[in-house]
């Protein structure tokens, strides 16, 4: 099964009202080869949370959010079998994002601190 990663885009724009509110800022990168295994990066950035998805053609993908007022970043691997799967993927990061619900099964830690400069 090859995850058609050019729905990343449309998916995100679907909710674009959610992300207007949230003033969250998307940045999707166009589909890199990635040696063989292609990928879909996109970024996500406001005052409050900064993350990103990764999404592979195998239908693995990688959520991370860090919440900027504390560093808590949230990070979930996904099994993705289709749209439905990626459409469930952004539920939960509109929850996270909205009422700080935790997806199940998501790791919670605290992102290291920049170096002092």
């Amino acid at each position: 099964m090859n995850f058609p990663l050019d729905e990343l885009g449309p998916a995100v724009t679907a909710r674009a009202e959610t992300w207007e509110r949230l003033r969250l800022d998307w940045q999707i990168r166009p589909v890199a080869p990635n040696h063989g295994k292609p990928v879909v990066v996109s970024e996500f950035e406001s005052t409050t949370w900064l993350g990103g998805l990764l999404i592979w053609i195998s239908g693995e993908a990688e959520l991370d959010a860090v919440r900027v007022s504390d560093d808590q970043a949230v990070s979930k691997h996904y099994d993705l079998t289709g749209l439905d799967g990626l459409e469930a993927l952004l539920g939960e990061l509109d929850a996270l994002l909205t009422a700080g619900h935790v997806p199940d099964a998501a790791v919670v830690h605290q992102c290291p601190a920049a170096p002092a400069s």
